[in-house]
């Protein structure tokens, strides 16, 4: 099956970042996070940022998650998905 014809969508993800240990990068990073529209942020703990992506589809913030200058790790720990056929045949 093709992801794009996924029978489900994803509006509910959460993700717990890994920032760099360089100081520096990491308040780099978490700035740009904190700027990106559509995620809710929890608290910081160390290096690492748990948040909420409310989107349809996570995976190109994720992308840009990984992908972002001092994140050194994505971690998907729950990603909730909801069948259009439960909604026609429940």
């Amino acid at each position: 099956m093709n992801m794009s014809s996924r029978p489900w969508q994803t509006p509910l993800s959460s993700l717990v970042v890994t920032l760099s240990r360089d100081p520096d990068l990491a308040r780099l990073a978490l700035d740009r996070i904190r700027d990106k529209r559509g995620l809710t942020l929890g608290e910081l703990e160390g290096q690492y940022l748990p948040l909420v992506i409310e989107d349809a589809d996570a995976r190109p913030i994720h992308r840009w998650l990984e992908a972002l200058p001092g994140v050194e790790n994505v971690d998907v720990v729950f990603c909730a998905f909801d069948s259009e056929s439960a909604h026609i045949n429940p």
